[in-house]
């Protein structure tokens, strides 16, 4: 900013030595033109309203798509101008803005780039389930196999009531205790989980398939009748060529709940 002040100042002085000379005239408009431009170049690049910084942010823009369209990783330099030109609440929009466009296209190399980037910009829990939800985006892309990735209990389980109510969740085996994928049920055909039943966008069934894991499963079940409660808590490896994994209960599995 410091430099506009000087190069003002700078082209000022042929005006102010035309003005100061004795054999001069017109020296009123020429002075009166000279401050009136100088002004408006202060305005337009110095201060709130300038232009400058637009025209970076656009050609800034620019090359982040020309780099999408190419598919490749967006190059450091374009990341260091997108975090010194953009405050907190632009770097979130361009973020989104470009990872979805990237996706849209299938840029993966381009997305994955972005994505890694981005993710110290979305901090609150609204903010990461937006970021979580593009990475569900670029994996379902990258990866559409497994995309509908599911699970089910056997309809030749065995059962020891009449269900009144149910209650079904995954866990990654040795993993954090939040499910990837969990459900309310009151008849055996209910229990299908798929993706869409994860409680954090990106942390669900596909994922588990994705890393090899094992499952934990737990179940927990209110008889009709007899109003006992009965439980499972069980391991299943998931096998990664069938989207569908199918568990069947065997009798001496369900343990008497208090």
């Amino acid at each position: 900013m410091i430099i506009f002040y000087l190069l003002t100042a700078f082209a000022a002085l042929p005006v102010l030595a035309y003005v100061l000379s004795q054999r001069t005239n017109n020296k009123g408009i020429v002075f009166g033109t000279t401050v009136f431009v100088l002004i408006g170049c202060l305005i337009l690049f110095v201060s709130k309203f300038a232009i400058l910084g637009s025209v970076n942010k656009q050609i800034l823009s620019n090359n982040i798509s020309n780099q999408i369209y190419l598919d490749k990783k967006i190059s450091i330099d374009s990341l260091k101008q997108f975090d010194s030109l953009l405050n907190i609440e632009e770097k979130k929009v361009w973020s989104i803005e470009f990872i979805s466009k990237s996706i849209d296209l299938k840029k993966m190399d381009s997305a994955e780039s972005l994505l890694g980037f981005s993710e110290k910009f979305f901090v609150s829990n609204s903010e990461k389930l937006i970021f979580y939800s593009l990475y569900t985006r670029l994996r379902d892309t990258k990866f559409p196999e497994y995309k509908d990735s599911s699970f089910q209990i056997s309809s030749d389980s065995y059962f020891p009531c009449d269900i009144e109510t149910g209650s079904v969740s995954l866990y990654i085996n040795n993993g954090p205790q939040i499910p990837v994928a969990e459900k309310q049920f009151t008849q055996l055909d209910e229990i299908f989980l798929t993706n869409a039943n994860s409680s954090v966008p990106g942390f669900d069934i596909a994922s588990a398939h994705l890393n090899n894991e094992t499952i934990e499963i737990d179940i927990m079940i209110s008889c009709k009748n007899s109003k006992e409660n009965y439980y499972i808590n069980n391991l299943l490896v998931l096998d990664k060529n069938k989207v569908t994994n199918s568990y069947k209960i065997n009798s001496n599995e369900w343990l008497k709940g208090l």
